[in-house]
């Protein structure tokens, strides 16, 4: 039988897995990718994991950026399955008119924080014992504390270049914030870009799920106080899939819509550019089989360049069809999980 998903883990994952099997009592950390609408074919895994599977887990450390950091913001509060719901929902339908200014989609991103959090969302956050959000953002350095598009260009294209040569001048231009709730704990290894760790409160945690899924030159930057940063933008610029070290005492749970990792915005297409095999040692990632893929409509899953290639009716149906396949694709995953037969998903 194929599995419409598979499963990738690091080394150690993998052989705790097999030794084990896949129980939630393994898992105390999740991630959550940067990618827009790419979660579209996730939503339903997103929802049975939250309902049936990670309730039985331990304490979770949940980190995410941009609409990852979305996601596990939802994981984070007390009704999970109804807080990505309301995220889905809103997202799905999200239309924007011609020439629409970055202020405009910066209201449209507020809007939709609000309808995530619903109305006692940051408290649950705040107080969840079981579940600690960081959200990452990349605060801004030099030309990339502009809201000028001119200035933001140059900055974003010289980011680029220095990141053709190597992800370490990146710092030049971003330095990483990791907002977080409940007490800092070293559970995230630094590499060479400075990161500073700021605590999360009811002020500071709407605007820093604002912020990390603020992309540049189309959405406003967002000003956070409490940050040594006068700025930030979307978290995924540094870091789109994860490439740091990961100091937990259980294994990572990773679904992703895809099955591999980029590590930076500025990596994509860079095929010599991934994350190094030891920080993805504990990992264990579920995603889309890439049969599952090629039978959607247009042999992809939802991005944001549909916003472009569709009118709004024609996207929004398309769109359904990706999280019809996903709720599918999470209800045999639930089943494989139950009956043993995740293994056969095992590459």
């Amino acid at each position: 039988m194929t599995l419409p998903f598979v499963i990738k883990a690091g080394a150690s994952a993998r052989a705790k897995l097999l030794k084990d099997g896949f129980e939630p009592a393994q898992f105390s950390a999740m991630l959550g990718a940067s990618g827009g609408p790419k979660w579209f074919v996730l939503a339903g895994l997103d929802q049975q994991l939250a309902s049936d599977f990670l309730p039985k887990a331990g304490p979770l450390k949940l980190l995410g950026s941009s609409v990852g950091g979305w996601r596990m913001a939802a994981h984070a509060t007390a009704e999970p399955v109804a807080a990505i719901e309301r995220f889905r929902d809103f997202y799905h339908h999200l239309s924007y008119a011609d020439g629409a200014t970055p202020r405009h989609i910066s209201d449209s991103s507020r809007a939709m924080v609000k309808a995530l959090l619903g109305d006692s969302g940051i408290d649950e956050i705040l107080t969840n014992r079981q579940r600690q959000l960081h959200l990452v953002t990349a605060g801004c350095r030099g030309l990339l504390k502009s809201e000028r598009k001119g200035p933001q260009m140059l900055g974003l294209g010289l980011a680029a270049l220095g990141n053709l040569i190597s992800r370490n001048t990146l710092g030049a231009f971003f330095g990483r914030s990791i907002f977080h709730t409940g007490a800092h704990s070293p559970w995230l290894g630094r590499d060479a870009i400075a990161t500073e760790f700021v605590a999360l409160d009811r002020h500071t945690l709407p605007l820093a799920l604002e912020a990390t899924g603020a992309i540049p030159l189309v959405l406003e930057g967002v000003k956070l106080a409490a940050s040594r940063h006068r700025l930030h933008r979307d978290g995924g610029i540094i870091d789109y899939h994860f490439d740091l070290p990961l100091d937990t005492e259980g294994l990572v749970l990773y679904p992703h819509f895809y099955d591999k990792a980029i590590p930076g915005w500025f990596d994509k297409g860079l095929s010599w550019r991934k994350p190094k095999p030891e920080h993805y040692d504990k990992v264990v990632m579920v995603a889309p089989s890439p049969a599952l893929v090629a039978s959607l409509p247009h042999q992809k899953i939802s991005d944001r360049k549909d916003f472009e290639r569709f009118d709004d009716k024609a996207r929004i149906e398309y769109w359904q069809q990706v999280i019809d396949a996903g709720r599918k694709m999470a209800d045999s995953f639930a089943q494989a999980v139950k009956n043993g037969q995740w293994q056969q998903a095992l590459v």
